[in-house]
């Protein structure tokens, strides 16, 4: 499993989030199952996103 994390601090805009997720998910697998949190604050903003490396059987 491979987490990446990332705090922006201050009022950042969610064109500025939505360029840092795609930016990670473009350096994925396509195959891999990924889960998204946010922790979305007045002064802060908390991404966490987690990737489920697939298992080849």
């Amino acid at each position: 499993m491979k987490i990446f994390e990332k705090i922006f601090r201050g009022k950042i805009s969610y064109k500025k989030i939505d360029k840092y997720v795609n930016l990670v998910r473009k350096t994925l697998d396509p195959d891999d199952d990924m889960s998204i949190e946010f922790d979305l604050q007045d002064d802060y903003q908390h991404i966490k996103i987690e990737v489920f490396d697939r298992v080849l059987h």
